[in-house]
């Protein structure tokens, strides 16, 4: 056998071993005090639902926090649901519930235990926003906004035109934005 047939049959017995990747709708999150959620149920709980992947230790994500709380606010009456989902390993529920109270961000702060979600849905860094429909779909992928830290007046902002096109029934005039945060340290 050549070594490039050698290549190919190891190649082909691999891919024939592999583990399917897992959706997020059989991960559960979890609050500060220990109740689980599905992920399929608390996406169908509203018309959309934001995502916004998080890290303690991330400056980025500090800076957000005000814009995160004000676009919660704003589109929470409107049917968006904001969710903050932390997958960094080595968080436990106590930890979960120190950061809650330190982002006071108005919204639930959720454990992804094994980055489940994350994994599902490519979060690689604090700040990563995903916008779903009521049947998990993702719609939007990406950073909140085109600023690092300081909010400036040309900032391109992502989520929001998300959600404002979603909102009217359009597509996002922008499926993907980039994120700029803090790499998760993922379980």
């Amino acid at each position: 056998m050549t070594l490039s047939k050698l290549a190919l049959a190891l190649a082909l017995l691999v891919a024939g071993c592999s583990v399917a990747p897992q959706t997020p709708d059989t991960a559960k999150l979890t609050s500060a005090d220990g109740a689980a959620r599905e992920y399929k149920e608390l996406v169908s709980a509203a018309p959309w639902t934001v995502l916004v992947f998080v890290s303690a230790e991330c400056p980025c994500l500090e800076a957000h926090l005000e814009r995160l709380r004000a676009l919660s606010a704003a589109y929470a009456p409107r049917g968006a649901q904001f969710v903050a989902v932390d997958s960094e390993v080595g968080r436990t529920k106590e930890m979960l519930a120190g950061e809650a109270r330190s982002f006071a961000l108005g919204f639930p702060l959720l454990l992804d235990p094994g980055a489940r979600v994350a994994n599902a849905l490519g979060a690689e860094y604090a700040t990563y926003s995903v916008v779903v429909d009521h049947e998990g779909n993702v719609r939007y992928r990406g950073g909140i906004d085109s600023d690092k830290r300081k909010l400036h007046d040309d900032a391109t902002p992502y989520l929001r035109d998300a959600l404002d096109d979603l909102l009217v029934g359009m597509p996002p005039r922008r499926a993907e934005g980039k994120t700029l945060g803090c790499m998760l340290r993922k379980w």
